[in-house]
This record gives structure tokens, sequence and C-alpha cells, in this order.
């Protein structure tokens, strides 16, 4: 089977990638969307970096998390304080948006009552 560079060139290690073997064009796809957001351009890959810790931190994947903060802290030498400020960045922005919505719902159902 063709190694696929979405496997190579993932923040945390695919042994396997499971949809190489359902759906190689998939696969293959889905590596070129990833060498293309990781490679070379105007943003540094430590920031790219940070703003994927940032979004899995919200998605709650926690093996992407954790291959992603190995990456930060090993690749790219960045400190607790760094991923503690992203995440708290990214708590934020979450919250604000629920608190949008929260509004939402309230003028709904709550507030014209």
């Amino acid at each position: 089977m063709k190694t696929n560079t979405a496997t190579k060139t993932s923040t945390h290690a695919h042994s396997g990638f499971w949809l190489e073997k359902a759906w190689p064009e998939g696969a293959e796809a889905f590596g070129k969307l990833r060498e293309k957001a990781f490679g070379a351009g105007e943003v540094d890959m430590k920031t790219k970096a940070l703003i994927q810790l940032a979004c899995v931190s919200l998605l709650r994947c926690k093996h992407c998390v954790n291959g992603t903060v190995a990456k930060l802290k090993g690749d790219f030498k960045a400190t607790d304080r760094e991923i503690a400020e992203v995440m708290m960045v990214a708590s934020f922005a979450a919250a604000g948006t629920n608190m949008a919505w929260a509004k939402e719902v309230f003028d709904e159902h709550v507030g014209a009552n």
C-alpha cells in the first residue's frame, strides 16, 4: 500500500491511518489539504501549531491536543505559559460565542414571556 503524506506530516503519529484502507483517495486528499494548511506561507509554523491547539482544544480531541502540545514543546520549544494563553484565548472565544447564543435563546424563549 502506498504511504500517504498525511501520516508523515501529522502533529501526532498515525500508524495505519484508517482512511488509507477505507478510502485511499480520501486519505490522499486529506494529506494534500494538510500539506497546504501546514506548509510554508505567511504564518510561521509555531503560530500554525498554536492555532491548531486552540481548535483541537475546542473540539475536545484529546489525542489531537496531546500530539499538538508534544509538537509545540518538542519542535517549537513552546512554554507552558504560551500554551496556557492559547488555551485561555480559545476558551474565551467559546464563552463569547456561547453568550451570543444564550442571548438568542433568551430573546426567543425567555424574554418574550
